[in-house]
């Protein structure tokens, strides 16, 4: 009898597991159908053949919930229809918050051409048998398509001002496209997507990990620990290409003074930009480069919108020089307790280092 009873209890355990799942398979499906509609779309508008490596398509599906569902299955309806996918550098999912409306960015870098879109939101609520009678015209509130290519944007004002016009917010998402047209690497691609944006911010970390990796390779028993000061968009870079973040350690983000900024920035003649250590667990030593960089500099004469994806697209050209925007401010050698020293955040870390006089911090 005990074990009748065992028995039956595991059905209806496994019956009860079984429910979310299954009431969750329609919104799945739609989330699908909606990706593959936007990929049905998107070829339609910017005349491409499944998989074409010319092709990139942005996307916050995965990360955007609407109407409670969450959308991830709509990746899948993409590279199911177009071919796009991840593995081959050509579908990326954009950090975007969860209330965020659902939306597919499309760019030919062959023509030059994009297409962005959101869906319809009766979309969320229809069956799926409603979804797929509905025209794909009908499935989507927003369709615009624009001319994404930024030389031809900045070689012709009038396109450029309505690109960015047109797409509004979603503008943002230039930069992303022509910097992955130029060819910005698989990794400094996903610091992108946390970062939800290209800019020189970023890609100036990206530059500063890359010269530190030059000059400080890891070895046995190594690893980096990062005291940014000050802070900006560099700092995105380290969680993905290092793994160090606020929480787990390792990463120690810090303001600093336009005051002391300035005074920095006088007596070693570049931005400074944080300091770098690889630290050795065993020996409880480490050695240390403050770094500084300097961005171009050269005055801006074209739209105001084009200076910092142009900035972009010509670090990325040049990731492969970091010494071309890196200095080296100072080199030292770091023990256990200054170590602690430049994690205490009541501390100013150039003056623990003696870059800095205490009275100036």
């Amino acid at each position: 009898m005990k074990n009748v009873i065992k028995l039956l209890s595991g059905i209806l355990l496994a019956c009860l597991l079984c429910v979310p799942a299954m009431a969750a398979l329609p919104d799945a499906d739609r989330m699908e159908e909606l990706g593959e509609r936007a990929a049905l779309a998107a070829m339609d508008q910017l005349k491409f053949s499944k998989g074409d490596p010319n092709v990139l398509v942005l996307t916050n599906a995965g990360r955007a919930v609407v109407g409670g569902q969450t959308t991830e299955r709509a990746v899948s309806g993409i590279t199911k229809v177009s071919g796009l996918q991840n593995g081959d550098n050509t579908l990326w999912q954009v950090n975007r918050a969860d209330w965020k409306p659902l939306w597919f960015y499309f760019y030919n870098k062959k023509s030059g051409k994009a297409v962005y879109l959101e869906p319809d939101v009766a979309s969320y609520t229809k069956s799926p048998a409603e979804l797929k009678a509905t025209p794909i015209s009908k499935t989507f509130s927003k369709v615009v398509v624009v001319t994404g290519d930024l030389d031809k944007m900045l070689a012709d004002t009038k396109v450029g001002n309505a690109t960015m016009k047109n797409l509004g917010d979603a503008s943002s998402l230039v930069p992303i496209a022509n910097a992955w047209a130029h060819g910005a690497p698989y990794d400094l691609m996903s610091c992108v997507m946390l970062h939800n944006h290209f800019c020189p911010g970023v890609s100036s970390g990206y530059l500063l990990a890359k010269y530190v990796e030059q000059e400080m390779p890891i070895t046995n028993d190594t690893s980096y620990v990062v005291i940014s000061c000050p802070m900006w968009c560099k700092d995105d870079i380290f969680p993905i290409l290092w793994d160090l973040t606020p929480g787990k350690g390792g990463h120690y983000i810090f303001p600093l003074s336009g005051e002391d900024e300035q005074a920095l920035t006088e007596a070693y003649g570049t931005r400074p930009a944080g300091i770098f250590i690889r630290w050795d667990g065993q020996q409880k030593t480490g050695r240390a480069l403050a770094l500084g960089f300097q961005f171009d500099s050269t005055p801006w004469t074209g739209p105001s919108w084009g200076e910092k994806p142009t900035r972009t697209v010509e670090m990325v050209q040049n990731i492969g020089n970091p010494g071309d925007y890196v200095t080296v401010m100072e080199e030292f050698e770091v023990n256990e307790q200054m170590l602690a020293d430049l994690k205490n955040p009541a501390n100013n870390p150039y003056v623990v280092v003696g870059m800095l006089c205490a009275t100036s911090a």
